[in-house]
């Protein structure tokens, strides 16, 4: 039995959850809320253009579950009549927990009414600190993101966020390693079609290049082929923009000092965190 699901929500996050949503049989989008302008092909999907919290049409269509991509408050939706809201925005308020699909979603729980899908860059690096915990152990880690363009670093294009919250987001998801991560402020390096996630950590004993490349070439073949690609050059991240996995390793930006460490992965656009989203509700509708 399908799962009634919503979008509300404009944009290129809104439309890529869209373009994940096609095709699904599991998933049965019954209605998009698109309050300040469309978000892309969405077919014949009933449209709404509710901007008052207190009516949106959750009820009237029975939606199942909501795909925050406004960032509206979880409670807001549920107040409405979702039964289930899952925030695809960074700044999302009234989650029971977060969630990283491949890192922590066997966690999801029936009692769970919202869930925060966490951002871009968590996505783009927890992959990596789970592999490598599980390989080498890490004790502490610093993360600093690399932007690109404009639109990954705010609305005006030139003021960095002063955080990501990846940090943030890794002790909920890895809590075995609360504490353990910290973050600086981004950095922006123009010219490059690609957002970068730079982690530098003291693992739990001596390594190498080699040992780490492998760990994360082992994984991107393996168990996390549809969530981790491994890139053997430099910014192979540029080349990724319809990929919908949502981690890319950059072998070749890997150090190794004794027990420090410094590896670096990315993304490209919304696409491949737009997959793990839809992976997500289609993972909690069975819980």
């Amino acid at each position: 039995m399908s799962v009634r699901v919503a979008v509300d929500g404009s944009g290129a996050m809104a439309a890529s959850v869209l373009h994940a949503l096609a095709g699904r049989d599991d998933l049965d989008l019954v209605v998009l809320n698109t309050p300040s302008g469309e978000a892309g092909g969405a077919g014949i999907v009933p449209r709404s253009r509710e901007r008052d919290a207190r009516r949106l049409p959750w009820k009237r269509h029975a939606v199942d579950i909501v795909f925050d991509c406004s960032g509206r408050d979880a409670r807001v939706h549920l107040a409405a009549g979702a039964r289930r809201v899952l925030s695809c925005a960074p700044a999302a308020r009234g989650a029971d927990t977060t969630v990283v699909y491949g890192v922590n979603h066997r966690a999801l729980r029936p009692s769970h009414r919202a869930v925060h899908g966490a951002c871009r860059a968590t996505h783009g690096i927890a992959p990596v600190a789970r592999v490598l915990h599980d390989g080498l152990g890490i004790s502490n880690a610093m993360l600093t993101a690399v932007y690109s363009r404009p639109h990954d670093v705010g609305g005006d294009g030139f003021a960095l966020p002063l955080r990501t919250g990846a940090a943030d987001h890794l002790h909920r998801v890895l809590p075995e390693l609360d504490h353990c991560f910290d973050e600086t402020e981004p950095m922006r390096m123009p010219g490059v079609h690609a957002s970068l996630i730079g982690m530098v950590f003291v693992a739990e004993r001596t390594t190498t290049v080699e040992e780490v490349n492998s760990l994360m070439q082992a994984a991107a073949f393996g168990d996390w082929a549809d969530i981790v690609r491994y890139g053997d050059t430099p910014f192979s991240t540029a080349l990724s923009d319809r990929d919908t996995r949502s981690c890319i390793f950059e072998a070749g930006w890997t150090q190794v000092s004794g027990r420090v460490v410094k590896v670096c992965a990315g993304y490209r656009g919304d696409r491949g965190y737009a997959q793990r989203m839809v992976d997500t509700a289609a993972v909690w509708k069975a819980s």
